[in-house]
């Protein structure tokens, strides 16, 4: 999903600042639009990343001792 809305926003910005077609009013709203899917898909990426299930076997516990033995 990640990577989806930062092609998606890339296409978007690329888009938006190619045509010059578009009224002045109509290119910030579009640049913020496709900033927020930049950042959104950023972070779902590096949220993935941190919070895979294939990656969690490679951690031990390091506090393993009880305070009732």
């Amino acid at each position: 999903m990640g990577f989806a809305l930062i092609i998606i926003s890339a296409i978007i910005g690329i888009i938006t600042v190619s045509f010059d077609s578009l009224p002045k009013e109509a290119i910030m709203p579009l640049l913020a639009i496709s900033g927020i899917g930049f950042v959104s898909g950023i972070v779902l990426v590096n949220y993935k990343a941190k919070h895979s299930k294939r990656d969690k076997g490679g951690f031990k516990r390091t506090n393993t001792k009880s305070w009732g033995a």
